[in-house]
Parts: structure tokens; sequence; C-alpha cells
């Protein structure tokens, strides 16, 4: 048996696909991974996949040499509107290679973006697809849309032109509407622009800051560079997000799936920041006709108010006239009534003064004296009985005209116990004139 050495079993291979392809083929892949080197040499990894489990079913080397790579990549992108890169379905002229320390590949030497095109179109759509059968494409558009958006989250390139004009239209809004824009930075094309957006909202689901909802605005570009507003990741997260999410992504024409998704979709970001001041104009017309309405119902309340307010004062006149009126007679009624009984009360006063000023006459001491009764006073102290006087005492004896001074030889006290020791007139009963008793 002759054996043969690898290199000479290597080129028999490589003969016999010479022999098998003299020519270039056309062939469809998906780019797996994409590299351009130093020398501007790109290198893939092209596979192709089952449609029904998505598992690899072939995979091989592709190779773009410089001289030819700088002319296919500028065409493909402007053509297929989108850019060389990995997740991408292409049509593609290749020769077949073969070398022994290198292995299988393919020499790729032209590509058809028309393939490359419709693709996505279709990768579009069955996203558009998966999202209708989850029942999910309407949900972040139902999240009521607050009336006042003033906290607003901005999901932006901070170095993007986009992001300037968007905060110059909301903070610099003519009617001085006041806003609080809060950024959270984000890769906003390429293959990590999806996984970059979805920790931006992350990171605002986690802030401590009660938004009123989300923008994610973008500058304008090539449909190239809007590619990744078609990932269904991307879009699935925006429809589960608690927070009506709004998008101005910078697009003229074609509508991204994230836009269809969000709770509005705006071509640009300055469309996203005049929405957002037309909000806040259309709550200030509200609150005018409201004002409108108050005051016009406040109004006729008045008015009504004022009418019964004015029947009231009429009625309260009438009413007052004749209570008036009627007071006014119980009054004279009264005072005819108070002025007899006045009158009354002083002719009784006047006779009661007259009868006291008699009978103050009748016991006046002087008059009692004036009948020939005399008044004794021992030390100044009249004297009623013979108690405490003794014998050799001087008494003053007041008579109605004059005084007498006598000195006590002698004392004859009462004859009996409870007898009435010396008996003084009775000067009520004197004044009267009905009966006079002897003192002694």
């Amino acid at each position: 048996m002759s054996a043969r050495s690898l290199s000479e079993l290597l080129q028999q291979v490589r003969e016999s696909l010479r022999a098998s392809f003299p020519d270039a083929v056309w062939v469809v892949a998906e780019i797996l991974e994409i590299h351009e080197n130093r020398s501007g040499h790109c290198y893939l990894e092209l596979i192709e996949k089952s449609e029904e489990s998505d598992s690899i079913l072939a995979r091989v080397r592709g190779t773009i040499w410089s001289s030819r790579y700088r002319m296919l990549r500028p065409y493909f992108e402007a053509a297929a509107n989108t850019r060389l890169k990995s997740g991408i379905k292409v049509l593609f002229r290749a020769s077949v290679e073969f070398h022994a320390q290198f292995g299988f590949s393919l020499n790729i030497t032209d590509l058809d973006p028309s393939y490359t095109l419709g693709d996505l179109a279709r990768q579009k759509q069955e996203v558009i697809r998966k999202l209708r059968e989850a029942g999910v494409m309407e949900m972040n558009k139902e999240i009521p849309f607050p009336g006042v958006p003033q906290t607003i989250a901005v999901i932006s390139s901070e170095t993007a032109a986009g992001f300037g004009d968007f905060m110059d239209s909301l903070l610099g809004n003519q009617y001085g509407f006041r806003f609080q824009a809060i950024h959270f930075q984000a890769v906003m094309q390429g293959e990590e622009a999806p996984s970059s957006i979805i920790s931006a909202m992350d990171r605002i689901f986690e802030s401590d800051t009660r938004f009123d909802c989300v923008a994610l605005i973008r500058g304008g570009g090539s449909k190239a560079d809007l590619e990744c507003f078609n990932d269904y990741q991307l879009a699935y997260y925006i429809t589960q997000f608690p927070l009506p999410v709004i998008t101005g992504i910078g697009h003229e024409r074609d509508e991204s799936v994230a836009d269809m998704v969000a709770a509005r979709g705006f071509k640009t970001p300055t469309a996203v920041a005049g929405f957002l001041v037309d909000q806040l104009l259309a709550f200030e017309f509200r609150l005018g006709e409201l004002d409108d309405k108050l005051s016009s119902a406040v109004n006729r309340i008045v008015q009504s108010h004022a009418a019964r307010l004015e029947q009231y004062r009429r009625d309260l006149r009438h009413l007052t006239r004749r209570f008036l009126q009627g007071s006014s007679e119980q009054i004279s009624h009264f005072g005819l009534l108070v002025d007899k009984q006045t009158r009354n009360l002083l002719t009784r006063k006047r006779d009661q003064l007259l009868l006291l000023e008699t009978r103050t006459q009748l016991v006046d001491p002087a008059t009692i004296m004036k009948r020939g009764y005399s008044m004794t006073l021992l030390d100044g102290k009249a004297l009623k009985d013979t108690d405490g006087i003794s014998r050799g005492a001087e008494v003053e004896t007041r008579l109605y005209q004059g005084t007498l001074l006598s000195r006590i030889t002698d004392i004859h006290p009462a004859k009996e116990e409870g007898e009435q020791k010396q008996k003084v007139p009775n000067l009520k009963e004197t004044a009267h004139g009905k009966k006079e008793t002897d003192a002694g």
C-alpha cells in the first residue's frame, strides 16, 4: 500500500476543488463575525442556520482583500442602507480557495445589496410579526400620557447633534415652560446600541427621580446607522417599560420598529421637544378654558345671589317699616301707660313723704319737750331708770327752753321686780293725740 504525504493530499484536494469550481459562484450566507485589520483586509465568519431550530448548519471563513473591500463596502452600505455587520444576510460572489496551511475559505469579490435590503425588510417584518403574536405592540401606547410632562429622562449620546438641538428647543422654549431633562448616556448606532439603550432604560427604572416619560433621541444618519432600532429585544423592552417612551430617531422616511411600539414616534429630536412643549401649552389652554368657565359660573352665582339679596333688602325694608310702625305704636302706648303710672306713683310717694314728715315732726324731741316734757342726762347720757345713779351725782335736765343742773339727794327705785321702773311717754301715741302716759 502506497502512502501520501499530507501536503500531497491537500494539493490533490486543492486541484479537485479548482476543477469543480473553476469560476466564482454566488453564495447566500449570514455574517457571524466581521473584522477589518490594519492593512484594510476584511475577514468574515460566514454561517448558514436552520430555519426550524436556528442551529448552525455550515460555517466557513471569508476574505475581502483591501483593494476590493475599499470599493465594495461603501457601495454596499449606500445601496442596502445598512452597514456590513454581524447578523445580516448577504449574497456575494466568491471564488473557492483552499490552502494547505490555512484550509478552506471563500475569496469574496462582489456583493449584491438588493438581497440584503430585502432580507433586512424581511427581518423587520419578522420582528413586527413576533411582537404582534406576543400581543405587546400597543402596550406602551396604552400607558396614560401625563397631562403636564415636565420631568424627562433623555436617552442619547451626549455628543450627538440631535441631543443639543433637543435640549435647546426644550429648555429654551418661547413660552418659558420649565422642564427637568436628565440625560442617560447610551450608544445610538451599531451592534452595541440595543444593549446600551436597554441598560440606560434600566438605570431610569432604578432612579429615585420620578419621571413623566422617556425621550429616546438621535440625530440624523444613514439608514444603516438606524438599523439598530429594528432590534427585537430593544423593541420588546420598550413595550414592557412602565413609562411612556417618545422616539425622535432622526429619520425622514422609514419608520423603525422602535417608533412603532413607542407611545409616540417623531422624525427628529426637535419634533420631540416641540411635542412636549405643546403638551404644556395645551394644558395651559385647558386651564384658561376652565378659568373662563369658573369665572362665568361665579358671575352667574354672584348675579343670582345679588338678585336674591336685592329682594331680601326690599322685603327687609318693608318688614322693618311694619315692625317699626308697630313698635312705635307700642312705645306710644307704653309711654302713656308709664306716664300715668309714674304720676300715680309720684302722688303716692308725695303723700307718703308728707305723712312721714308729719310723723317725724310729732316724734321730734323738741316738739315733745314743748308740751312740757324734759330729758335728764348723766355724763351726757340720757337716763331711763335709777340704776347706776348714786347720791350726790350731778345730772343735767334739758327743758324746751333752758337747762337745769341738779344734784341727787335721794333715789326712789321701782317698787316691784319686773315692773317698769319709770314709764316714758309713748311719743307715737302722743303725736297722734290718742293717749298720754305720765312719767314716773
